[in-house]
Protein backbone atom coordinates (compact mmCIF):
# COMPACT_ATOMS: atom_id res chain seq x y z
CA UNK A 1 0.00 0.00 0.00
CA UNK A 2 2.93 2.15 0.79
CA UNK A 3 4.66 1.72 -2.56
CA UNK A 4 0.95 2.48 -4.43
CA UNK A 5 0.77 6.08 -2.69
CA UNK A 6 4.44 6.75 -3.50
CA UNK A 7 4.01 5.93 -6.69
CA UNK A 8 1.06 8.19 -7.03
CA UNK A 9 2.64 10.75 -5.59
CA UNK A 10 5.52 10.52 -7.91
CA UNK A 11 3.34 10.66 -11.24
CA UNK A 12 1.47 13.55 -9.88
CA UNK A 13 5.13 15.73 -9.62
CA UNK A 14 5.47 14.45 -13.02
CA UNK A 15 2.02 16.14 -14.37
CA UNK A 16 2.36 18.86 -12.36
CA UNK A 17 6.30 19.13 -14.31
CA UNK A 18 4.80 18.69 -17.14
CA UNK A 19 2.13 21.21 -17.05
CA UNK A 20 4.17 23.78 -16.12
CA UNK A 21 6.50 22.98 -19.12
CA UNK A 22 3.50 23.59 -21.37
CA UNK A 23 2.14 26.35 -20.03
CA UNK A 24 5.81 28.02 -20.01
CA UNK A 25 6.01 27.09 -23.81
CA UNK A 26 2.28 28.54 -24.46
CA UNK A 27 3.89 31.83 -22.67
CA UNK A 28 6.56 31.78 -24.89
CA UNK A 29 4.47 31.78 -28.30
CA UNK A 30 2.00 34.56 -27.51
CA UNK A 31 4.86 36.72 -26.13
CA UNK A 32 6.29 36.16 -29.85
CA UNK A 33 3.18 36.69 -31.54
CA UNK A 34 2.60 39.83 -29.48
CA UNK A 35 5.75 41.18 -29.98
CA UNK A 36 5.36 40.34 -34.01
CA UNK A 37 1.96 42.20 -33.68
CA UNK A 38 3.71 44.88 -31.89
CA UNK A 39 6.51 45.50 -34.53
CA UNK A 40 3.96 45.61 -37.35
CA UNK A 41 2.45 48.51 -35.87
CA UNK A 42 5.26 50.13 -35.41
CA UNK A 43 6.60 50.19 -38.62
CA UNK A 44 2.96 51.09 -39.76
CA UNK A 45 3.02 54.28 -37.07
CA UNK A 46 6.36 55.24 -38.67
CA UNK A 47 5.01 55.02 -42.54
CA UNK A 48 2.11 56.56 -40.90
CA UNK A 49 4.50 59.51 -39.70
CA UNK A 50 6.33 59.94 -42.55
CA UNK A 51 2.98 60.20 -45.22
CA UNK A 52 1.70 62.53 -42.54
CA UNK A 53 4.45 64.90 -42.41
CA UNK A 54 5.07 64.77 -46.47
CA UNK A 55 1.46 65.34 -46.98
CA UNK A 56 1.36 67.73 -44.50
CA UNK A 57 -2.18 66.73 -43.62
CA UNK A 58 -1.39 68.23 -39.92
CA UNK A 59 0.16 71.07 -38.79
CA UNK A 60 1.54 69.45 -35.70
CA UNK A 61 5.07 69.14 -34.50
CA UNK A 62 6.54 65.49 -34.56
CA UNK A 63 6.61 65.24 -30.95
CA UNK A 64 2.50 66.06 -30.69
CA UNK A 65 2.03 63.53 -33.37
CA UNK A 66 3.59 61.26 -31.56
CA UNK A 67 1.89 62.37 -28.58
CA UNK A 68 -1.82 62.29 -30.82
CA UNK A 69 -0.95 58.80 -32.01
CA UNK A 70 0.47 57.14 -28.90
CA UNK A 71 -3.30 59.03 -26.75
CA UNK A 72 -5.13 57.46 -29.97
CA UNK A 73 -3.63 54.06 -29.87
CA UNK A 74 -3.86 52.71 -33.27
CA UNK A 75 -7.12 53.67 -34.37
CA UNK A 76 -5.78 56.67 -36.74
CA UNK A 77 -7.66 55.35 -40.19
CA UNK A 78 -5.48 54.42 -43.48
CA UNK A 79 -4.61 52.36 -46.25
CA UNK A 80 -2.34 50.19 -47.44
CA UNK A 81 -2.63 50.33 -51.33
CA UNK A 82 0.90 49.93 -53.83
CA UNK A 83 1.83 49.39 -57.09
CA UNK A 84 4.22 46.19 -56.96
CA UNK A 85 6.93 48.25 -58.37
CA UNK A 86 7.76 51.77 -59.11
CA UNK A 87 8.45 51.54 -62.77
CA UNK A 88 7.78 48.87 -65.79
CA UNK A 89 8.46 49.11 -69.54
CA UNK A 90 6.66 47.98 -72.51
CA UNK A 91 7.14 47.69 -76.28
CA UNK A 92 5.06 49.19 -78.90
CA UNK A 93 4.67 45.91 -81.68
CA UNK A 94 3.23 46.15 -84.69
CA UNK A 95 -0.25 45.26 -83.20
CA UNK A 96 -2.31 46.37 -80.60
CA UNK A 97 -1.48 44.70 -77.64
CA UNK A 98 -3.05 44.52 -73.63
CA UNK A 99 -0.81 44.69 -70.59
CA UNK A 100 -1.39 44.48 -67.10
CA UNK A 101 -0.35 45.74 -64.01
CA UNK A 102 -0.64 44.73 -60.81
CA UNK A 103 -1.45 46.44 -57.39
CA UNK A 104 -2.40 45.21 -53.94
CA UNK A 105 -4.84 46.96 -51.48
CA UNK A 106 -5.28 46.45 -47.55
CA UNK A 107 -8.06 48.38 -46.30
CA UNK A 108 -8.93 47.02 -43.06
CA UNK A 109 -8.16 50.01 -41.10
CA UNK A 110 -10.49 52.17 -43.18
CA UNK A 111 -14.37 52.73 -41.39
CA UNK A 112 -17.36 52.98 -43.46
CA UNK A 113 -15.71 51.57 -46.78
CA UNK A 114 -18.62 52.32 -48.48
CA UNK A 115 -18.41 56.08 -48.56
CA UNK A 116 -14.88 55.65 -50.77
CA UNK A 117 -13.81 54.72 -54.41
CA UNK A 118 -10.64 54.12 -55.59
CA UNK A 119 -9.68 55.65 -58.94
CA UNK A 120 -6.69 54.98 -61.34
CA UNK A 121 -5.80 58.65 -62.31
CA UNK A 122 -3.25 59.61 -65.89
CA UNK A 123 -0.29 61.76 -64.35
CA UNK A 124 -0.78 64.16 -67.44
CA UNK A 125 2.03 66.73 -66.16
CA UNK A 126 4.70 63.04 -66.38
CA UNK A 127 2.79 61.58 -69.28
CA UNK A 128 4.59 62.01 -72.62
CA UNK A 129 2.56 59.41 -74.35
CA UNK A 130 -0.23 61.00 -77.12
CA UNK A 131 -3.98 60.05 -75.46
CA UNK A 132 -4.60 58.65 -78.71
CA UNK A 133 -1.94 55.66 -77.99
CA UNK A 134 -3.44 53.95 -75.15
CA UNK A 135 -6.08 53.18 -73.53
CA UNK A 136 -6.61 52.42 -69.88
CA UNK A 137 -8.89 49.70 -68.32
CA UNK A 138 -9.93 50.39 -64.69
CA UNK A 139 -13.73 51.31 -62.99
CA UNK A 140 -13.52 53.25 -60.33
CA UNK A 141 -14.17 50.76 -57.49
CA UNK A 142 -16.36 51.19 -54.22
CA UNK A 143 -13.51 50.12 -51.27
CA UNK A 144 -15.84 47.95 -49.97
CA UNK A 145 -15.33 45.63 -53.10
CA UNK A 146 -11.99 45.93 -53.73
CA UNK A 147 -10.13 42.55 -53.68
CA UNK A 148 -6.34 42.18 -52.41
CA UNK A 149 -5.04 41.94 -55.94
CA UNK A 150 -6.67 43.88 -58.60
CA UNK A 151 -5.38 44.63 -62.21
CA UNK A 152 -5.40 47.23 -64.32
CA UNK A 153 -5.48 46.70 -68.33
CA UNK A 154 -3.24 48.73 -70.61
CA UNK A 155 -3.77 48.91 -74.18
CA UNK A 156 -0.93 49.93 -76.37
CA UNK A 157 -1.88 50.73 -79.65
CA UNK A 158 0.36 49.70 -82.50
CA UNK A 159 3.49 51.45 -84.33
CA UNK A 160 5.23 51.38 -87.62
CA UNK A 161 7.65 54.30 -86.63
CA UNK A 162 10.35 53.91 -84.81
CA UNK A 163 10.69 57.07 -82.60
CA UNK A 164 11.91 57.60 -78.60
CA UNK A 165 10.64 56.47 -75.65
CA UNK A 166 7.48 57.42 -74.17
CA UNK A 167 6.04 57.41 -70.73
CA UNK A 168 2.80 56.69 -69.06
CA UNK A 169 2.60 57.92 -65.39
CA UNK A 170 -0.34 56.58 -63.14
CA UNK A 171 -1.28 57.61 -59.51
CA UNK A 172 -3.87 55.89 -57.29
CA UNK A 173 -5.92 57.60 -55.31
CA UNK A 174 -9.04 57.27 -52.76
CA UNK A 175 -11.94 59.49 -53.27
CA UNK A 176 -14.95 60.17 -50.92
CA UNK A 177 -17.67 61.89 -53.05
CA UNK A 178 -15.83 64.28 -55.67
CA UNK A 179 -12.54 65.03 -53.87
CA UNK A 180 -9.68 63.37 -52.85
CA UNK A 181 -9.64 61.67 -49.18
CA UNK A 182 -7.44 62.98 -46.74
CA UNK A 183 -6.83 59.45 -45.46
CA UNK A 184 -3.10 58.80 -45.66
CA UNK A 185 -1.80 55.78 -47.92
CA UNK A 186 1.65 53.92 -46.45
CA UNK A 187 2.01 51.57 -49.36
CA UNK A 188 4.99 51.74 -51.07
CA UNK A 189 4.93 52.63 -54.12
CA UNK A 190 1.15 54.93 -55.11
CA UNK A 191 2.44 56.12 -58.31
CA UNK A 192 3.86 53.77 -61.29
CA UNK A 193 5.94 55.15 -64.32
CA UNK A 194 5.19 52.90 -67.24
CA UNK A 195 8.07 53.38 -70.48
CA UNK A 196 7.00 52.25 -73.68
CA UNK A 197 9.37 51.63 -75.98
CA UNK A 198 9.87 52.26 -79.45
CA UNK A 199 9.10 49.23 -81.63
CA UNK A 200 12.78 47.77 -82.71
CA UNK A 201 13.05 47.33 -86.37
CA UNK A 202 15.27 44.49 -86.00
CA UNK A 203 13.83 42.40 -82.94
CA UNK A 204 16.87 39.26 -83.58
CA UNK A 205 19.38 38.91 -86.02
CA UNK A 206 18.68 35.51 -87.53
CA UNK A 207 16.48 36.50 -90.56
CA UNK A 208 16.77 39.71 -92.21
CA UNK A 209 16.12 41.16 -95.51
CA UNK A 210 18.13 44.68 -96.54
CA UNK A 211 17.15 46.88 -99.50
CA UNK A 212 19.76 50.08 -99.77
CA UNK A 213 22.05 51.15 -102.07
CA UNK A 214 25.45 50.57 -103.74
CA UNK A 215 28.01 53.24 -103.23
CA UNK A 216 30.79 54.33 -105.93
CA UNK A 217 33.61 55.42 -104.14
CA UNK A 218 35.77 55.65 -107.28
CA UNK A 219 33.82 58.32 -108.52
CA UNK A 220 33.31 60.17 -105.49
CA UNK A 221 30.55 58.81 -103.11
CA UNK A 222 27.07 58.21 -104.98
CA UNK A 223 24.65 55.75 -104.38
CA UNK A 224 24.30 53.62 -107.74
CA UNK A 225 21.32 51.63 -108.30
CA UNK A 226 19.40 49.14 -105.94
CA UNK A 227 21.42 46.09 -103.38
CA UNK A 228 19.12 43.72 -101.92
CA UNK A 229 19.73 40.74 -99.55
CA UNK A 230 18.49 38.54 -97.64
CA UNK A 231 20.74 36.80 -94.83
CA UNK A 232 19.28 33.41 -91.88
CA UNK A 233 21.96 33.18 -89.43
CA UNK A 234 21.96 30.00 -87.38
CA UNK A 235 24.47 29.23 -84.76
CA UNK A 236 24.74 26.05 -83.57
CA UNK A 237 22.90 26.59 -80.04
CA UNK A 238 19.80 27.30 -82.14
CA UNK A 239 19.81 24.10 -84.62
CA UNK A 240 18.37 20.80 -83.12
CA UNK A 241 21.24 18.93 -82.48
CA UNK A 242 22.79 22.08 -81.22
CA UNK A 243 26.80 20.71 -83.16
CA UNK A 244 26.56 22.47 -86.29
CA UNK A 245 24.89 26.00 -87.20
CA UNK A 246 24.80 27.51 -90.66
CA UNK A 247 24.81 31.13 -92.28
CA UNK A 248 22.39 31.74 -95.72
CA UNK A 249 22.59 34.77 -97.98
CA UNK A 250 21.60 35.86 -101.37
CA UNK A 251 22.35 38.82 -102.52
CA UNK A 252 21.73 41.48 -105.65
CA UNK A 253 24.87 44.10 -105.73
CA UNK A 254 26.98 45.97 -107.98
CA UNK A 255 31.35 46.66 -107.53
CA UNK A 256 32.59 49.45 -107.67
CA UNK A 257 33.87 51.05 -111.03
CA UNK A 258 37.26 49.87 -111.60
CA UNK A 259 39.22 52.63 -113.90
CA UNK A 260 42.22 52.70 -115.74
CA UNK A 261 43.70 55.55 -117.71
CA UNK A 262 47.63 54.12 -118.09
CA UNK A 263 46.98 52.99 -121.43
CA UNK A 264 48.21 54.11 -124.28
CA UNK A 265 47.03 54.44 -128.09
CA UNK A 266 49.67 55.52 -130.71
CA UNK A 267 48.52 56.18 -134.32
CA UNK A 268 49.68 57.59 -137.71
CA UNK A 269 48.00 60.53 -138.07
CA UNK A 270 49.15 61.80 -141.82
CA UNK A 271 52.38 60.96 -143.91
CA UNK A 272 53.13 64.41 -146.01
CA UNK A 273 55.78 65.40 -148.74
CA UNK A 274 57.85 67.90 -147.50
CA UNK A 275 59.54 68.05 -151.23
CA UNK A 276 60.67 65.29 -153.84
CA UNK A 277 63.15 63.86 -151.84
CA UNK A 278 61.83 64.21 -148.28
CA UNK A 279 58.55 63.71 -146.52
CA UNK A 280 57.33 63.49 -142.87
CA UNK A 281 55.23 61.54 -140.56
CA UNK A 282 52.95 62.76 -137.60
CA UNK A 283 52.03 60.38 -135.00
CA UNK A 284 49.54 60.99 -132.49
CA UNK A 285 49.61 59.92 -128.70
CA UNK A 286 46.61 59.62 -127.04
CA UNK A 287 45.45 58.08 -123.32
CA UNK A 288 42.98 55.56 -123.15
CA UNK A 289 40.07 55.07 -120.91
CA UNK A 290 39.03 51.92 -119.59
CA UNK A 291 36.19 51.56 -117.31
CA UNK A 292 34.81 48.40 -115.94
CA UNK A 293 31.79 47.46 -113.43
CA UNK A 294 29.79 44.50 -112.67
CA UNK A 295 26.20 43.81 -111.52
CA UNK A 296 26.16 40.38 -109.24
CA UNK A 297 23.49 37.96 -108.66
CA UNK A 298 24.70 35.25 -105.83
CA UNK A 299 23.59 32.46 -103.01
CA UNK A 300 26.46 31.59 -100.36
CA UNK A 301 26.03 28.72 -97.92
CA UNK A 302 28.12 28.29 -94.90
CA UNK A 303 28.39 25.48 -92.23
CA UNK A 304 29.47 26.99 -88.60
CA UNK A 305 31.61 25.18 -86.04
CA UNK A 306 32.25 26.54 -83.01
CA UNK A 307 35.90 27.81 -82.04
CA UNK A 308 35.62 29.59 -79.60
CA UNK A 309 32.77 32.02 -77.16
CA UNK A 310 33.24 35.00 -75.02
CA UNK A 311 29.97 36.10 -73.51
CA UNK A 312 29.08 38.67 -71.28
CA UNK A 313 25.53 40.09 -69.68
CA UNK A 314 25.08 42.14 -72.27
CA UNK A 315 27.09 40.93 -75.38
CA UNK A 316 28.21 37.68 -77.27
CA UNK A 317 31.35 37.36 -79.18
CA UNK A 318 31.55 34.15 -81.72
CA UNK A 319 34.16 32.57 -83.66
CA UNK A 320 33.39 29.51 -86.16
CA UNK A 321 35.19 28.01 -88.90
CA UNK A 322 33.34 27.96 -92.11
CA UNK A 323 33.94 26.54 -95.17
CA UNK A 324 31.47 27.94 -97.40
CA UNK A 325 29.90 26.98 -101.05
CA UNK A 326 29.12 30.38 -103.23
CA UNK A 327 27.48 30.63 -106.62
CA UNK A 328 28.04 33.77 -108.53
CA UNK A 329 26.40 35.34 -112.11
CA UNK A 330 28.10 38.45 -112.79
CA UNK A 331 27.20 40.72 -115.87
CA UNK A 332 30.25 43.18 -116.88
CA UNK A 333 30.11 46.31 -118.85
CA UNK A 334 33.16 47.36 -119.95
CA UNK A 335 33.97 50.96 -122.00
CA UNK A 336 37.02 51.88 -124.03
CA UNK A 337 37.37 55.83 -124.60
CA UNK A 338 39.99 58.51 -125.48
CA UNK A 339 41.10 60.61 -122.50
CA UNK A 340 42.97 63.95 -122.55
CA UNK A 341 44.52 65.73 -125.46
CA UNK A 342 46.49 64.08 -127.76
CA UNK A 343 50.44 64.56 -128.42
CA UNK A 344 51.27 65.28 -131.69
CA UNK A 345 55.04 63.99 -132.82
CA UNK A 346 56.66 64.70 -136.57
CA UNK A 347 59.38 63.00 -137.82
CA UNK A 348 60.81 64.24 -141.05
CA UNK A 349 62.22 61.30 -143.24
CA UNK A 350 64.77 61.36 -146.14
CA UNK A 351 63.59 59.16 -149.94
CA UNK A 352 60.13 58.95 -151.37
CA UNK A 353 57.45 58.69 -150.14
CA UNK A 354 55.83 56.28 -152.21
CA UNK A 355 58.10 53.66 -150.44
CA UNK A 356 56.54 54.54 -147.18
CA UNK A 357 54.67 51.48 -145.17
CA UNK A 358 53.05 53.80 -142.84
CA UNK A 359 49.49 54.64 -143.98
CA UNK A 360 46.78 56.92 -141.59
CA UNK A 361 44.84 55.17 -139.20
CA UNK A 362 41.44 56.33 -137.81
CA UNK A 363 40.66 56.84 -133.86
CA UNK A 364 39.16 54.12 -132.86
CA UNK A 365 35.68 54.65 -132.03
CA UNK A 366 34.56 54.53 -127.92
CA UNK A 367 33.52 51.28 -127.42
CA UNK A 368 31.31 49.33 -124.80
CA UNK A 369 31.03 45.46 -124.04
CA UNK A 370 29.18 43.37 -121.81
CA UNK A 371 29.68 39.50 -121.05
CA UNK A 372 28.22 37.18 -118.78
CA UNK A 373 30.33 34.95 -116.32
CA UNK A 374 29.11 32.36 -114.04
CA UNK A 375 31.73 31.40 -110.65
CA UNK A 376 31.63 28.98 -108.34
CA UNK A 377 33.60 29.37 -105.01
CA UNK A 378 34.51 26.80 -102.61
CA UNK A 379 36.06 28.16 -99.95
CA UNK A 380 37.97 25.63 -97.62
CA UNK A 381 39.52 27.90 -94.89
CA UNK A 382 37.35 30.16 -93.53
CA UNK A 383 36.14 31.52 -90.32
CA UNK A 384 33.16 33.86 -89.20
CA UNK A 385 32.91 36.24 -86.22
CA UNK A 386 29.86 37.53 -85.19
CA UNK A 387 29.43 39.69 -82.59
CA UNK A 388 26.22 40.52 -81.27
CA UNK A 389 23.97 42.52 -78.02
CA UNK A 390 21.44 45.28 -78.24
CA UNK A 391 23.35 47.82 -79.60
CA UNK A 392 24.85 46.69 -82.66
CA UNK A 393 25.49 43.60 -84.56
CA UNK A 394 28.97 43.21 -86.36
CA UNK A 395 29.76 39.96 -89.30
CA UNK A 396 32.68 39.22 -90.38
CA UNK A 397 33.75 36.61 -92.84
CA UNK A 398 36.91 35.65 -94.52
CA UNK A 399 37.81 32.81 -97.20
CA UNK A 400 39.73 31.34 -98.81
CA UNK A 401 39.86 28.54 -101.61
CA UNK A 402 39.31 27.15 -105.09
CA UNK A 403 37.27 28.95 -107.79
CA UNK A 404 35.95 27.72 -110.89
CA UNK A 405 34.84 30.68 -113.57
CA UNK A 406 33.25 30.17 -116.73
CA UNK A 407 32.22 33.04 -119.39
CA UNK A 408 31.82 33.32 -123.24
CA UNK A 409 34.46 33.37 -125.64
CA UNK A 410 33.54 35.01 -129.04
CA UNK A 411 37.35 35.14 -130.29
CA UNK A 412 38.46 31.68 -129.99
CA UNK A 413 35.25 30.56 -131.93
CA UNK A 414 35.76 30.15 -135.74
CA UNK A 415 32.22 31.36 -136.59
CA UNK A 416 29.36 33.61 -134.87
CA UNK A 417 28.72 31.37 -132.10
CA UNK A 418 30.53 31.42 -129.07
CA UNK A 419 32.47 28.49 -126.88
CA UNK A 420 31.83 28.68 -122.62
CA UNK A 421 35.48 29.01 -121.77
CA UNK A 422 36.32 27.38 -117.90
CA UNK A 423 38.86 28.87 -115.99
CA UNK A 424 40.60 27.57 -112.66
CA UNK A 425 41.98 29.51 -110.09
CA UNK A 426 42.53 30.26 -106.15
CA UNK A 427 40.27 33.38 -104.63
CA UNK A 428 40.22 35.05 -101.47
CA UNK A 429 37.22 37.03 -100.31
CA UNK A 430 36.23 39.13 -97.31
CA UNK A 431 32.61 40.62 -96.13
CA UNK A 432 31.75 42.59 -93.07
CA UNK A 433 27.78 43.63 -92.09
CA UNK A 434 27.61 45.62 -89.38
CA UNK A 435 23.77 46.66 -88.29
CA UNK A 436 22.21 49.08 -85.69
CA UNK A 437 19.06 47.29 -84.05
CA UNK A 438 16.80 50.17 -83.47
CA UNK A 439 16.78 51.89 -86.95
CA UNK A 440 17.76 49.05 -89.03
CA UNK A 441 20.76 51.19 -90.77
CA UNK A 442 23.59 48.49 -91.72
CA UNK A 443 26.54 49.52 -93.36
CA UNK A 444 28.27 46.41 -95.70
CA UNK A 445 31.62 45.82 -97.33
CA UNK A 446 33.34 43.28 -99.50
CA UNK A 447 35.98 42.42 -101.38
CA UNK A 448 37.06 38.96 -103.73
CA UNK A 449 39.91 38.54 -105.74
CA UNK A 450 41.65 35.83 -107.40
CA UNK A 451 45.71 34.79 -107.17
CA UNK A 452 46.49 34.15 -111.14
CA UNK A 453 43.87 36.13 -113.02
CA UNK A 454 43.57 38.86 -110.69
CA UNK A 455 40.03 40.72 -111.36
CA UNK A 456 39.69 42.32 -107.80
CA UNK A 457 35.53 43.40 -107.13
CA UNK A 458 34.73 45.66 -104.38
CA UNK A 459 31.42 46.37 -102.87
CA UNK A 460 29.74 49.07 -100.40
CA UNK A 461 26.21 49.13 -100.07
CA UNK A 462 24.33 51.10 -97.26
CA UNK A 463 20.70 49.37 -96.14
CA UNK A 464 18.13 49.31 -94.15
CA UNK A 465 17.24 45.37 -92.41
CA UNK A 466 13.81 44.55 -91.68
CA UNK A 467 12.73 40.89 -90.59
CA UNK A 468 11.25 38.96 -93.05
CA UNK A 469 7.43 39.65 -91.68
CA UNK A 470 8.18 43.23 -91.54
CA UNK A 471 9.88 43.53 -95.18
CA UNK A 472 5.76 44.50 -96.77
CA UNK A 473 6.21 47.57 -94.20
CA UNK A 474 8.70 49.66 -96.25
CA UNK A 475 5.88 49.81 -99.19
CA UNK A 476 3.01 50.81 -96.94
CA UNK A 477 1.61 54.43 -98.06
CA UNK A 478 2.25 56.85 -95.94
CA UNK A 479 -1.13 58.04 -94.93
CA UNK A 480 -1.43 54.96 -93.59
CA UNK A 481 1.32 54.80 -90.76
Amino acid sequence: MTNITALESLLADRNRHVNTILIRQNNAYTNYVNLKIILMKLKKTISLIIILQKKELSKLTFCSLLTLISFNGYNQEYVDISFDTISTSFRKQKTDQIKSISFRTDIKELKNQEDYKLIIQVDNDETTLSSKDYEIYYKPTLASKLKEKEKIFIKIKKDTLSDRTRTIKLNIRLFKGDSIAKIPNIGDFESILINIKPIRIVNGYEYLGYIGTNFDLVEGIQAKDLFFAANIFKSPEQTLKKKVGFYLSLYGNRALSQIDSSGILKRVVAVEAVSDTSYQVINETRSIRRTRFSDNLGAYISPLWKITSKKSPNSTLNLYYSPSLEFIYRRTKTSISDFGSPKLDTIPKIGDINEETARPQNLPSPRKDTFNEYSFNLGVLGIFLALENKQISVRVHGSVGYASNYFIDFEKSNSNSSILVQQSDLFFSGRAWITEPKSGVTLQAEVTNSAFNPRPFFVATLSKAFDFEKIGTIFTPLSSR
